[in-house]
């Protein structure tokens, strides 16, 4: 009884902590989250903000999708704990003439259908990704492949470039296969055991060749609000749940709904919160109109109530880079600029983190004189308002990867920005970065980019951080690690 007593005064402090006028009180029940099944001791629930949208790495382009690829797939290379790169499914690589590189394949490595993976299964895997991928344009350098015999292949590249193998540890690159049904395959330690609409259930793979993961299933699951993940956890219907910022957790532990002692598990993702430009209704297709809304809003004020930390001080993140030119400490100013309509609409995800934002930045918004609305949508119309930029602002989290260097700038100008003309744009800047074999000369040239980038005000960086997840005794016991 003073579990449900505590969880109940949570559910009310946290609502009515939002303001009543925008959120109400869910209708939460207690048992709400039963669809996380009672677990035994070798199996892991985790829960996170948002559901799975597609198992194919070809097709991801959301951070919440993307997680799943070290569970189901590998890369031909992997990134180590430090960013240096290693081989995975790769035993031995060279290269011909500085752009034929020469690939020869583990041998005893198997798909999930039990099918040897051999030469001919890793050229069609990167094949159809270069064919079908969203984000085929990032390795548009690749001439063709060709494989030499049952074990080594070749990619034949249309000029030098020294990041070519790092990128072939991205996530698109994964090795896969289409079988008759249509459904995507693997080799990684785990495969798909079923598919809901809230859960996504994965099963060991005993024959995976690191050797089999200790623990024998894996449910994902997701549920948007922040305490209601809170109370799955607290209930012990999730073992481990993921997007929490550190604020949020230090509340739970003075709360007493999260042990002091709580296992904190790292990631590579870096989150951008951001105020994102649309297009709906043309208010923001100037970089005039948008330089107006930067200058007038103070993300320092956002940042620090909300997340508790510093806002952002460089345009993307800088652990991805040493950012000169790409700094944007900018103080807040009165709106110097006439708008003919002064009424903006925030479009945003259903969950609290995203309402908490637009709060805040309808509280700026309203004493420039503006008359603001905020309106939430469900996962699948949300993304869909993102992808046509069918919105005047809205709240975004831009997802950065530090082991991506140029994936991070392809999706943020062909995904998160949609600006194929930008993209296009930087190409030179690209290749000679590309040539370039010292890190310090291609921070510089990476850094002009972002500059680039940033002068044209696709967006307002809020705050760089790394969300949370965290993990109980079960999961830890179990090598369940965070870090992609």
């Amino acid at each position: 009884m003073k579990k449900y007593i505590s969880i109940f005064l949570f559910i009310i402090i946290t609502t009515l902590s939002f303001g009543g006028a925008t959120i109400q009180l869910d209708d939460l029940s207690l048992d709400e989250y039963n669809y996380l099944k009672e677990e035994k001791n070798n199996e892991i629930n985790m829960l996170q903000a948002v559901k799975v949208s597609t198992i194919d790495p070809i097709f991801m382009k959301d951070q919440y999708s993307i997680r799943i690829v070290k569970y189901l797939y590998d890369t031909l290379f992997i990134a180590g704990e430090n960013g240096e790169i290693k081989p995975n499914l790769v035993d031995e690589f060279s290269w011909k003439e500085d752009r034929i590189l020469v690939l020869k394949i583990k041998e005893n490595i198997y798909f999930h259908d039990g099918k040897k993976l051999d030469s001919t299964g890793v050229k069609n895997s990167l094949e159809r990704m270069l064919k079908k991928g969203v984000f085929k344009s990032l390795f548009n350098d690749v001439e063709n492949i060709k494989t030499i015999d049952e074990d080594t292949l070749e990619i034949k590249l249309k000029g030098k470039n020294n990041l070519f193998i790092s990128m072939l540890s991205y996530y698109m690159c994964s090795i896969t296969k289409e079988n008759e049904n249509g459904e995507i395959i693997g080799t990684g330690p785990y495969e798909i055991g079923d598919i809901k609409n809230k859960q996504l259930v994965l099963l060991k793979n005993k024959k995976y060749f690191k050797g089999a993961p200790k623990a024998d299933k894996i449910t994902i699951s997701y549920e948007v609000s922040d305490r209601g993940r809170m109370i799955s956890y607290y209930n012990e219907k999730a073992d481990v749940v993921s997007d929490i910022t550190l604020k949020r957790l230090e509340k739970w532990k003075k709360d007493e709904l999260v042990s002091s002692d709580v296992e904190v598990l790292e990631r590579d993702e870096i989150d951008t919160t951001s105020i994102m430009f649309g297009k709906k209704n043309g208010m923001f297709l100037s970089r005039e109109s948008r330089e107006a809304i930067r200058r007038i809003i103070d993300k320092e004020e956002i940042s620090e109530n909300i997340f508790g930390e510093k806002s952002a001080e460089t345009f993307f993140p800088k652990q991805l880079f040493k950012a000169k030119l790409s700094k944007i400490n900018f103080k807040p100013q009165k709106l110097d600029y006439v708008f003919k309509n002064k009424k903006i609409e925030i479009t945003i995800l259903n969950d609290d983190i995203s309402m908490q934002v637009a709060e805040e930045v309808k509280t700026q918004l309203e004493s420039n004189g503006f008359e603001v609305l905020i309106v939430p949508y469900q996962q699948e119309a949300y993304l869909m308002k993102m992808e046509n930029k069918d919105y005047e602002l809205a709240i975004y989290s831009i997802l950065f990867d530090e082991n991506y260097l140029i994936y991070n700038l392809g999706k943020v100008m062909l995904f998160d920005i949609g600006n194929n003309e930008m993209y296009n744009a930087t190409q030179p800047f690209l290749d000679i970065m590309r040539d370039e074999d010292k890190k310090d000369n291609r921070d510089k040239i990476y850094d002009k980019v972002v500059s680039l980038i940033a002068k044209d005000v696709p967006y307002i960086p809020l705050i760089h951080s790394k969300k949370i997840m965290i993990g109980n005794i079960k999961a830890k016991n179990l090598g369940f690690e965070g870090r992609d």
